[in-house]
């Protein structure tokens, strides 16, 4: 009688398969904690951003700021953020406000920018 010693070529074309399947499904589960990251990184700058838009437009013409950078309490949840406000003539009664918030993807050397703009008038409505 013979005794059998090792595998099959159907066990080892198997295992591969299962082998493969699960280094997929690893690789899969990564990447999507990689973009949940960075879909809440997004998210935060747009707050941010939405809320100081907000704030200005409240504060109406007159009270329009200089360019410059602006401050907000979620800034400390994105990594290395930094802000900027541009506040530029669109016509004569009208000023162009862009807010910016740029900060570093965790593990990565590159940096995200969320940038908002909007018009803000002397008096209701565009001209």
């Amino acid at each position: 009688m013979r005794t059998s010693r090792g595998f099959s070529l159907i066990e080892v074309i198997v295992s591969i398969f299962i082998v493969g399947i699960m280094l997929l499904l690893l690789q899969a589960i990564i990447y999507s904690g990689v973009l949940v990251r960075t879909s809440k990184s997004q998210g935060i700058a747009l707050a941010i951003a939405r809320n100081e838009l907000e704030s200005l437009r409240a504060g109406g013409y007159a009270a329009l700021p200089s360019s410059g950078s602006f401050s907000d309490s979620l800034l400390s949840s994105l990594p290395n953020a930094t802000t900027t406000l541009i506040v530029k003539a669109y016509n004569e009664k009208t000023k162009q406000v862009t807010a910016n918030v740029i900060w570093m993807d965790a593990g990565s050397a590159a940096s995200s920018t969320v940038s908002l703009s909007t018009l803000i008038t002397q008096t209701g409505g565009l001209p």
